[in-house]
């Protein structure tokens, strides 16, 4: 019984880890006096399902421009020194998908979506559906409420 037991136990701390390195890790890193910081933050991380998804789908940093976090972020994932939002496989260390224009985040949202449900696993091409979303509205009636 005893074994039993113990084989139970290593088999849920050895699935444990990998289950948490299923999430991909998204990071943020923004200028200090960015014009699209407030936009992001109204838009994506204080919307409650958006926030939500985040929590639960990704491993989530954000960083601002020239700090040490975001020096030990960018080199490395060997990302560009600009303000984006990066999408990365943590078990490879490949960017999966680098969102550098930030001027819509309604963009930024609906990847968001795409890769919480893990259509790229899927061989969905985030560009592809990124189109398909902003062609039938996802997030533009709320962001124009909110941002404007």
């Amino acid at each position: 019984m005893k074994k039993f037991i113990v084989l139970i136990a290593g088999l849920f701390l050895f699935t444990l880890p990998s289950t948490a390195q299923e999430k991909l890790l998204v990071v943020y890193l923004h200028g200090k006096d960015s014009p699209y910081y407030q936009k992001i933050n109204d838009k994506i991380l204080k919307n409650k399902y958006l926030a939500k998804r985040i929590h639960k789908s990704f491993e989530f940093y954000k960083f601002q421009l020239g700090t040490e976090g975001a020096r030990n972020f960018i080199s490395r994932y060997s990302l560009e020194e600009r303000e984006g939002v990066y999408f990365i496989d943590p078990s490879s260390g490949t960017i999966l998908y680098s969102l550098t224009d930030l001027s819509q985040p309604c963009r930024c949202a609906n990847l968001i979506n795409y890769f919480s449900r893990k259509l790229h696993k899927k061989g969905i091409d985030p560009e592809k559906y990124v189109e398909m979303a902003e062609k039938i509205g996802a997030y533009r009636q709320k962001s124009e409420d909110i941002l404007f």
